[in-house]
C-alpha cells in the first residue's frame, strides 16, 4: 500500500508539473491565424471590439502598468513613423494600447479610470483597459509583460512578440506595417 501511495504522489506531482509548464509556456497566437475578438473599455467607458476596427491594421500593445516602459523605444519609433505618414495611411492604422486593469477593485476603480483618461490625453489617442483579463487569456499573452501584436485588415495576426523587442526588429516591423496598409 505504501508503494501505491508513493506512486500516486509521483503521478500527481508530474501532472501538476505538466499543468504548470503548459500555463507558464503559453505562447502568443500564431501569425497567420485569426485574432480572437475582444471587448475592452476606456477610462471614459468607451467600449471597443476587434469587429469595430476591422478593415484597419491594428498595432497592439498589451501591458501591465508595471512594464509600460519596457518597449518605450519601439513605441517612440512607431509614433514617429506614424506621424510622418500621409493622412490616408494614418487612417488605415489603429493604434491600440490595452492595459491589464484586473488589479482594480471597486474602491480603486475611479483612480484606474482617471489614470487611463489622463494617459489617453497625454498620448493623443484612447488607451483601453482589460478589466477582467479576458483579452489576456483569449490571446494567450504573457501577464506582467509587454505583448506586441500586429493584426491585418482582415483580422489575421501578422506579428506577435512578448518581452522587450530588439531594436534590430524595428525596420522589419515598419516594413510589415507599410505592406499591410498597402494591401487591399
Amino acid at each position: 500500500m505504501r508503494r501505491f501511495g508513493k506512486i500516486t504522489v509521483l503521478i500527481v506531482f508530474f501532472l501538476a508539473l505538466g499543468l504548470w509548464s503548459l500555463t507558464s509556456w503559453a505562447s502568443l497566437p500564431t501569425p497567420g491565424k485569426p485574432a480572437p475578438n475582444f471587448l475592452v473599455e476606456s477610462g471614459d467607458n468607451q467600449k471597443l471590439s476587434l469587429d469595430m476596427i476591422r478593415g484597419k491594421v491594428v498595432v497592439l500593445f498589451y501591458e501591465s502598468r508595471h512594464v509600460i516602459k519596457k518597449n518605450l523605444a519601439l513605441k517612440d519609433e512607431l509614433k514617429h513613423y506614424y506621424r510622418v505618414q500621409p493622412a490616408n495611411i494614418r487612417n488605415d492604422v489603429y493604434r491600440l494600447v490595452v492595459i491589464d486593469c484586473s488589479e482594480s477593485t471597486w474602491p480603486t476603480l475611479p483612480i484606474w479610470k482617471s489614470q487611463l483618461r489622463s494617459h489617453s490625453r497625454k498620448e493623443g489617442f484612447t488607451i483601453f483597459g482589460d478589466w477582467n483579463r479576458k483579452m489576456l487569456a483569449d490571446y494567450h499573452m504573457k501577464a506582467e509583460d509587454s505583448n506586441f501584436l500586429i493584426i491585418d485588415k482582415h483580422g489575421l495576426i501578422r506579428y506577435a512578440a512578448t518581452g522587450k523587442i530588439d531594436p534590430g526588429q524595428f525596420e522589419k516591423i515598419k516594413e510589415l506595417l507599410f505592406s499591410l496598409v498597402q494591401a487591399g
